[in-house]
C-alpha cells in the first residue's frame, strides 16, 4: 500500500553533554544504536540528571522519509506521562486550600451529569488520581471516526452521556485500574473548577515556572518545525489529538524540556510547583497484597525504589521517572511504538537487563541483493530461516519496506520479487498482496495487478485503496465487495469472550444486527460480515473468523491480523 512506501535513510549521532562525567553508559549507547539500526526505533533520545550534572544521548532520524537527526531540542508526543502533570495540577489546588483529595468528583461537574456510586461510595478526586475509581479504561462509546488520530472527536458531551448511565461492576478504591477515562476526567473537572482551561493551566502552573518553552497540547511553530514523526511498525503514522481527554496523554515536549520538569521535581531548581510535586510523589493508595503502590500519577517501582511513568500514542513511546531520595532522573523519548520501559529501568539502576533486538532478516537480505541478486536474497531468507536463528527476524513489515525501497527506486523486479516472498510468506496479509499489485502496476502489468488488488480485497473487504485502484481499472469491486446479511439469531451465537493469550480477551457483543469487539483494555471498535462466519474491522487492517464444530456449535474465532491467525477459545 501506499503507506508503506519507505525510502532508504542514513542515521546520524546526535550527542551532547554538560560535564565530565558519564551518567549514560557505552552499553546503553549501543543498545540504543542497535534499536535504530535493526528497524526497532526510528530514533532515540535520553536525557538523564544526577544533581547539577546533566547528559543527553541521542540516536536516530525524525522519520523514516528523512536524514534529519534526533537531538535534546527534538518534539515528542510524550502520552500518558501527561497524566503527572494533571496530578501535579491537583496537589497544586490541595496545597492552596481549594480542593481536597477526599472530595467527590462529583462536586466539581455540571449538575447535569451523574457519576456513578456503588454501595453507597463516591468516586473522589484521589480515586481518579490513582486509577482506583473503579471507571473502565476507556467508554464504550469511544468509536473514532478516524483510528489513526483517536481522540480528536470525543467530546464533553460523549463523556458526560457515557458517565450518566454507567453501572459500576465493582467497589470503588476496591482495585487499580488504568483508567484514561478516569484521568480525563480529572483534567475536565480541574478545567471546570478553575475556569480555565488545561492548556492554560499546564502553562501558568508547570511548564513557564520551569522553564519549557517548548511542552504544550498544541504544537507552537518552533515545535512544530523540530518535531519527530511518530511510526508503528516502521511506518509513519498521524499525531494524536485530544478533546476531553487530554488530560490523560495530550503534551508534546523535548528532553530538554523534560529533564527542566524533572530538575523541579526532584528539587535541584525551585519553583513554585515544587511542593505540589512533592505531595504527587506521596503514596495516596497501597496495596498490600500485591505490594502495589502509586501516589498521584507517579508509580512506584514493585520492590524498588524507582518512582516512574511511561507514556504511549500512536507512533510514539515514553518513559520518565527518578529514584526516591535521589537527585537521579531520567527521560526517554522515542519516536516509534516500542515499549522503552527497560530501558528506563535500567538507567535508573534496576536490574533490568538490556537485550539487544533482533536484526531484520532484511539488513542482509539488502547486502546479498547488492553484492549478487534478489534470487540469492530470497534463498538466502528461507536457508536462515531453516536454520531457526535467534539472531534474526522474519515480520512482513520488514520485507514490505524492502520491497518498496526498491519500488521507490524505481527497481521494480526487485520490487515485485520481494512483494512475491511476503505474499507467499504472509498469505492472510490483505496488504502484502496490494503492496504486489502496486508493484505489478508501476511495471505496466495490469492483468496481475488487478489479480493482486482483487486478492487484497478479498483478504480485507475495508481496503479502501484496493478499491480505488480496481475501481480505476473499470474492475467492477461490487463483484468482491457485497452487502452480507447476518440473522440476529446468527450473530447471537457469536456473542461471548474469546481467549487469545492468558490476560487477553476479545469480548463480542451486538447492538441489534451491529456486531462488536473488544479486545481487552482496548475500545470496541465495529465487526461487519464478508460471509455468515467472517468478519472484518473498518479501522484496522483485520478479520475475525468464527469457528463452528461440526454439531453447529461456536466454539472460537480466529483472529486474521499482520499476516497472523491468532486463534482464541470462547470461555464464556
Amino acid at each position: 500500500m501506499k503507506n508503506y512506501m519507505l525510502l532508504f535513510f542514513a542515521f546520524f549521532l546526535s550527542f551532547s553533554t554538560y560535564s565530565q562525567n558519564q551518567l549514560i553508559s557505552d552499553a546503553v549507547k549501543n543498545h540504543i544504536q542497535a534499536r535504530v539500526e535493526n528497524g526497532l526505533n526510528v530514533g532515540i533520545v535520553i536525557g538523564m540528571i544526577d544533581g547539577e550534572t546533566t547528559e543527553y544521548y541521542s540516536f536516530g532520524n525524525t522519520s523514516v522519509k528523512s536524514g534529519i537527526p534526533v537531538n535534546e531540542h527534538t518534539v515528542f508526543e510524550i502520552g500518558s506521562i501527561t497524566k503527572v502533570f494533571t496530578t501535579t495540577l491537583l496537589a497544586d489546588e490541595v496545597l492552596k486550600g481549594h480542593m481536597a483529595l477526599t472530595d467527590p468528583a462529583s462536586k466539581y461537574l455540571p449538575k447535569s451529569v451523574t457519576l456513578p456510586t456503588r454501595n453507597g461510595k463516591e468516586i473522589t478526586l484521589n480515586d481518579l488520581a490513582t486509577h482506583t475509581s473503579a471507571l473502565p479504561r476507556m467508554p464504550d462509546n469511544f468509536n473514532p471516526k478516524d483510528p489513526l488520530n483517536p481522540y480528536v472527536d470525543y467530546t464533553p458531551e460523549m463523556m458526560y452521556v457515557f458517565l450518566n448511565q454507567l453501572e459500576l461492576t465493582r467497589d470503588i478504591g476496591e482495585k487499580y485500574e488504568y483508567s484514561n477515562l478516569g484521568m480525563g476526567l480529572l483534567g475536565h473537572i480541574l478545567e471546570w473548577h478553575t475556569g480555565k482551561t488545561y492548556e492554560t493551566l499546564i502553562k501558568e502552573r508547570i511548564t513557564t515556572p520551569c522553564g519549557m518553552p517548548n511542552t504544550a497540547l498544541k504544537l507552537s511553530d518552533n515545535m512544530r518545525n523540530h518535531l519527530a514523526y511518530g511510526h508503528s511498525e516502521g511506518l509513519q503514522v498521524s499525531n494524536w489529538d485530544f478533546d476531553v481527554i487530554a488530560a490523560a496523554g495530550g503534551i508534546r515536549s523535548t528532553a530538554v524540556d523534560m529533564i527542566s520538569f524533572l530538575k523541579a521535581n526532584l528539587e535541584i531548581s525551585k519553583t513554585p510547583i515544587n511542593p505540589a510535586m512533592q505531595l504527587a510523589h506521596q503514596e495516596a493508595y497501597v496495596n498490600t497484597d500485591s505490594t502495589f503502590n502509586i501516589g498521584l500519577g507517579w508509580h512506584y517501582e514493585n520492590k524498588g525504589n524507582v518512582v516512574w511513568h511511561n507514556g504511549r500514542t500512536g507512533g510514539y513511546t515514553s518513559f520518565t521517572g527518578f529514584v526516591e531520595g535521589s537527585k537521579k532522573g531520567v527521560v526517554v523519548l522515542s519516536n516509534a511504538a516500542e515499549n522503552m520501559n527497560a530501558l528506563g529501568f535500567h538507567l535508573l539502576g534496576s536490574p533490568t537487563p538490556l537485550v539487544n533486538p533482533q536484526a531484520a532478516i532484511t539488513t542482509i537480505m539488502k547486502k546479498d541483493i547488492e553484492a549478487n541478486n534478489v534470487d540469492s536474497a530470497v534463498k538466502l531468507y528461507f536457508q536462515t530461516k531453516k536454520e531457526a536463528t535467534d539472531a534474526y527476524r522474519f515480520k512482513e513489515t520488514d520485507l514490505n519496506r524492502l520491497g518498496y525501497e526498491y519500488l521507490s527506486a524505481h527497481k521494480n523486479l526487485i520490487a515485485i520479487r520481494l512483494f512475491q516472498l511476503t505474499a507467499n510468506e504472509f498469505p492472510a496479509s490483505s496488504n502484502a498482496f496490494d503492496s504486489l499489485g502496486e508493484a505489478y502496476l508501476k511495471q505496466g502489468d495490469t492483468a496481475l495487478a488487478i489479480a493482486n488488488y482483487k486478492k487484497s480485497l478479498e483478504l480485507n473487504p475495508a481496503n479502501q485503496n484496493a478499491k480505488d485502484v480496481l475501481k480505476s481499472l473499470n474492475f467492477d469491486v461490487s463483484k468482491i465487495v457485497s452487502d452480507v446479511q447476518v440473522s440476529e439469531a446468527v450473530l447471537d451465537t457469536y456473542l461471548g469472550v474469546y481467549q487469545l493469550a492468558p490476560g487477553f480477551n476479545i469480548t463480542v457483543t451486538r447492538d441489534g444486527t451491529q456486531l462488536l469487539a473488544q479486545a481487552t483494555g482496548q475500545s470496541q471498535f465495529k465487526l461487519y460480515p464478508s460471509a455468515v462466519h467472517k468478519f472484518y474491522l473498518k479501522v484496522v487492517d483485520a478479520q475475525v473468523t468464527f469457528n463452528v464444530s461440526s454439531e453447529g456449535v461456536v466454539n472460537g474465532l480466529t483472529l486474521h491480523q499482520n499476516g497472523q491467525n491468532m486463534p482464541g477459545t470462547k470461555i464464556e
